[in-house]
């Protein structure tokens, strides 16, 4: 008889005593339903996946998976950017393979993926990459899943451009040979409105700062190509609210907060180890970024000739 994956990873779930690691870049609702059906409610379940525009806008993944986590005791969510691992771990006993959480991919469809899942003991590997995955992933609140939400319809409306992306083609190849970490990254270009221009490929038209700066920024945005620059705007929000600074920096922004406070905040975290990182500089561009590609969430004001900044929602 042949086991699938779903049958494995249920049973995995039911022995969770005390914690239930869930990690995958997709996620359907009615699966991760059926799965937490049989985890008691005193179990601390985290749910790791990642949120792409393009691929919830194609339903291989559901936003409202957010609504079964916060309606369910003791869970959490996390955004992982460049998340394609699927690792699932319950206590000391873990599964690790190819299938993410959908009814397909755990052969509970009738038109079932081949996928595969295997026991892993909990060794020195696993356990760093587990608190690799969460070093550079984002929690998930309530503002985060109305702001996705938001995104989506504009995504849902801009997303195609009927132009050539030969351009694009160029610039995705040079994106191949830069490799940064995304539990470091903020922004680099310092005007926003120009990542535009160099991911249409046309880099001549850009600096040699410019263009250096908005391929190292395109490189961790990882954006798919063919976008409208209004459906690339609204991408690279969401992206941006899945990297672990700009989250640390946004979670901070609840409360106004002067341009020292959030430099000084900026030196505590794993940016400050970039090279030639100025905190000062750091923080002018990514204030740039923020109200540019998301501007009716943050505020910016300058009373008293003292300058402030703020999350509005």
């Amino acid at each position: 008889m042949i086991i699938r994956p779903g049958d494995l990873l249920v049973d995995l779930c039911r022995a969770a005593e005390n914690e239930l690691v869930l990690a995958a870049p997709f996620i359907k609702v009615r699966t991760l339903e059926k799965l937490l059906a049989v985890v008691s409610s005193e179990v601390q379940v985290k749910c790791v996946t990642r949120w792409r525009l393009d691929e919830i806008a194609s339903g291989v993944s559901d936003l409202d998976v957010w609504l079964v986590v916060r309606d369910r005791p003791n869970t959490s969510m996390w955004l992982r950017s460049d998340l394609h691992a699927k690792f699932y771990r319950s206590d000391s006993a873990c599964l690790i393979g190819s299938a993410n959480l959908t009814h397909a991919a755990l052969g509970w469809s009738s038109r079932p993926n081949l996928e595969l899942l295997i026991n892993s003991p909990i060794q020195v590997p696993l356990r760093e990459f587990e608190d690799d995955l969460f070093a550079g992933s984002s929690r998930v609140d309530e503002s985060i899943y109305k702001q996705m939400c938001s995104a989506l319809e504009h995504f849902v409306v801009h997303r195609v451009l009927d132009l050539p992306i030969e351009g694009q083609l160029e610039a995705e190849r040079l994106l191949g040979e830069i490799g940064l970490s995304v539990v470091s990254w903020i922004p680099s270009l310092r005007h926003p409105e120009k990542l535009y221009i160099a991911y249409l490929g046309k880099l001549d038209e850009l600096t040699t700062a410019s263009r250096a700066a908005a391929l190292n920024d395109l490189s961790v945005l990882d954006i798919p190509l063919g976008l409208s620059r209004e459906g690339f705007e609204s991408y690279v929000g969401v992206q941006l609210l899945q990297m672990p600074i700009i989250r640390r920096v946004d979670n901070f922004l609840v409360e106004p907060q002067r341009f020292g406070a959030v430099t000084a905040l900026l030196n505590q975290l794993p940016c400050r180890d970039n090279v030639e990182f100025s905190a000062n500089t750091a923080w002018q561009t990514l204030m740039r970024w923020l109200l540019f590609f998301m501007p009716t969430r943050y505020q910016h004001s300058v009373p008293n000739h003292s300058e402030l900044f703020k999350r509005l929602s």
